[in-house]
C-alpha cells in the first residue's frame, strides 16, 4: 500500500465519540474525540438524540481530517463501530421513529423477568446463545411493541449504532454480523432465524430486519452530501463495520481461538475467541458471533471496573487531583505512584468494587473491610486496584470452565495504569499482553476498511500488519503465592456477603 494513503476508523462509544486516522502501518496519526450527552427521560430509561449524534460524527470526521492536513481523496477506506445491542429505528423515510435506546437501558426488565419464568428464554437460549437482558434489541422491541404501539407501527429498519451512521454516510440500510447476534440471529447460521420472533411473538418484526453483509465487506460509498458535511472525498469506500466490542477485539491483535481480552473500561468485558461454539450451562456467559468467519466470542461482563477507582480519585483524592492539574498529568498518574510503597494485600485491607452492582446481584454494594488503626488512605486506595483484580479473576474462572485460555490481552482505560497491569498479573497468575496505540476500537474498524479497500487480502493478515504489542507483564512469583492466599479470603467475603447485599436492599426500598 502507498504509505500516502490512509484509512479513517470511526469509534461511536455510549459517551465519546471518536474519528481516528491511521496510516498505512496503522500508525495513528490523528484523533479527534467529543462527548455525546446522554438523555434519562425516566429512571431506567437511557436514550440520544439520533440526529444530534450525526452531527457530532459528521463534526468529529471533518475536524480530524483538517488537523491531520490530509487530503481527503487519501483516505481510500472508512470503517464505523459502534456501542453494541439498544436499538436505532428508522421509518419509511429514513428518519428516526424516535430517540435511540443505549444497551444499558433497564426499561424492558418485566419483560426478561417474564421471559425467564415462562421459559421463554429456556426456548431462546440454544438459538441465541445468551439469555437476553433488558437493553438487548429484542426485549426493546418486545416493551416499544407493547408501550409504544404508535411508534412500533412506524418502524420500517431495525438498526444499530454504527448502522446509522453507516446509512448517513452512505444512504445505505445494511448491518454486520455481529450486532444482530445480540439476540437476533442464530448463533450457529449467524442469520436471522424466524423461530427468534415466534418465540417472542414479534414475527412483524422480520420484514424491518436490514441485510447482513460481514463486517470487512463494502456496503456503500460517501455520497456528495455526506461529503459536503465530513470533508470525506465523495466515493469513498465505507465498509459495513462492527459492534465495538468486536472492533477492540481486532486492535488489539486477537485472532486465534483461546485468545481472551479484557476490556478494563467503565464496564470490564472479558471475551475469549472460540473456533467452535460453547454455550455456558450457567447462563453467566453469553455467545455471540465475532467479526472473523467462523470464529465466536464468550463473553461475560461487570460493572466493577475502572468506575471504582474514578469514584475513589473524586471522593477522597483532592490534593491528588489538584497536583495532577497543576502538573498537566492524569489523577490516575498520580495514585499510580502512590500505592507502590504498600505492599502486595494492602496489609489486610479488602475492597468488593460493587459500587453499581453485579451482574447476576444487582443489589450488591461496595465496602472496604479489614480496616484497622494502622492504615492509611494508600491502603485503601491499593485495595480498590486489588479488589477489581480479584473480581476479574472471579469472572475469568468463569470461562475457565468452559473453555482453555491460551493468551490475555488487557485494553481500555484500565491498561494504561502499568501499576494496575502488574496487579493483574499477579492475581491472574497470567502473562498480560498491552496492545499498542490508545484508540483499539477505531483501529479494529479501520482495519475493516482496509480489507474493503483491498489494501489487504483478508481480515487476518490486515489485523497482522496493522496490530502490536506495546509491552507484556508476567507474574511474580512471590506475589502470585500472595495474592492466592488473600483472593481465597475476598472471595468468601463477598459470598457472606451476598445475604446481607440481598436484606439491605429489601431495607432500602
Amino acid at each position: 500500500m502507498n504509505n500516502e494513503c490512509y484509512l479513517l476508523g470511526v469509534d461511536v462509544g455510549s459517551t465519546n465519540i471518536k474519528s481516528v486516522i491511521f496510516n498505512s502501518s496503522g500508525k495513528e496519526i490523528v484523533v479527534v474525540s467529543k462527548r455525546m450527552p446522554l438523555e434519562h427521560p425516566l429512571p431506567g430509561w437511557v436514550e440520544r438524540d439520533m440526529d444530534l449524534l450525526w452531527t457530532i460524527t459528521k463534526d468529529v470526521i471533518k475536524e480530524s481530517i483538517l488537523k491531520s492536513s490530509i487530503e481527503p481523496s487519501k483516505i481510500i477506506g472508512v470503517g464505523v463501530c459502534g456501542q453494541g445491542d439498544g436499538l436505532y429505528l428508522l421509518d419509511k423515510d429514513g428518519r428516526p421513529v424516535r430517540k435511540g435506546v443505549l444497551s444499558i437501558d433497564t426499561r424492558a426488565t418485566e419483560f426478561v423477568l417474564c421471559w425467564e419464568k415462562e421459559n421463554v428464554v429456556e426456548e431462546l437460549f440454544p438459538i441465541i446463545g445468551q439469555k437476553p437482558h433488558a437493553g438487548a434489541p429484542l426485549s426493546i422491541l418486545a416493551w416499544l411493541k407493547e408501550n409504544e404501539p404508535e411508534n412500533f407501527s412506524k418502524i420500517k429498519w431495525i438498526l444499530f449504532c454504527k448502522d446509522y451512521i453507516k446509512y448517513k454516510l452512505t444512504n445505505i440500510i445494511c448491518t454486520d454480523e455481529t450486532d444482530p447476534s445480540a439476540t437476533l440471529t442464530d448463533i450457529n447460521t449467524r442469520r436471522y432465524s424466524d423461530k427468534i420472533f415466534e418465540i417472542v411473538d414479534l414475527e412483524e418484526c422480520k420484514e424491518k430486519l436490514p441485510e447482513i453483509i460481514p463486517a470487512w465487506k463494502k456496503c456503500g460509498e460517501v455520497t456528495e452530501e455526506a461529503g459536503e458535511e465530513t470533508g470525506l472525498l465523495k466515493g469513498t469506500i465505507v465498509c459495513s463495520g462492527l459492534h465495538d466490542v468486536d472492533a477492540v477485539g481486532l486492535g488489539a491483535g486477537c485472532i486465534n481461538g483461546g485468545q481472551l481480552l479484557i476490556i478494563l473500561g467503565t464496564w470490564e468485558i472479558n471475551q475469549i475467541i472460540l473456533d467452535n461454539i460453547i454455550l455456558d450451562p450457567n447462563r453467566k456467559c453469553m455467545t455471540r458471533v465475532y467479526a472473523l468467519p467462523n470464529k465466536w466470542l464468550l463473553l461475560n461482563a461487570s460493572p466493577a471496573a475502572t468506575s471504582n477507582l474514578n469514584w475513589f480519585i473524586d471522593n477522597f483524592c483532592k490534593e491528588e487531583t489538584e497536583k495532577a492539574e497543576k502538573n498537566s498529568v492524569s489523577p490516575h498518574e498520580i495514585c499510580d505512584k502512590e500505592i507502590e510503597d504498600i505492599p502486595p494485600g494492602s496489609e489486610g485491607v479488602f475492597y468488593l468494587p460493587f459500587l453499581y452492582g453485579k451482574v447476576d446481584e444487582p443489589w450488591a454494594t461496595a465496602g472496604f473491610y479489614g480496616v484497622t488503626g494502622k492504615h492509611t488512605r494508600k491502603h485503601l486506595l491499593r485495595s480498590v486496584y486489588e479488589g477489581v483484580a480479584y473480581s476479574t479473576l472471579m469472572q475469568v474462572e468463569e470461562m475457565k470452565k468452559l473453555t482453555k485460555i491460551k493468551d490475555i490481552y488487557v485494553a481500555g482505560g484500565g491498561a494504561k495504569s502499568k501499576v494496575w497491569v502488574n496487579i493483574m498479573s499477579n492475581v491472574l497468575n497470567f502473562p498480560l499482553k498491552i496492545p499498542a496505540g490508545t484508540e483499539i476500537g477505531a483501529r479494529g474498524a479501520a482495519i475493516c476498511a482496509g480489507v474493503s479497500a483491498n489494501v489487504f487480502k483478508d481480515l487476518i493478515s490486515a489485523t497482522k500488519s496493522f496490530t502490536s504489542l506495546s509491552y507484556e507483564r508476567y507474574p511474580i512469583v512471590e506475589e502470585v503465592k500472595k495474592y492466592e492466599q488473600f483472593y481465597r479470603i475476598w472471595s468468601d467475603t463477598a459470598k457472606v456477603f451476598s445475604y446481607i447485599w440481598k436484606n439491605l436492599s429489601k431495607i432500602g426500598k
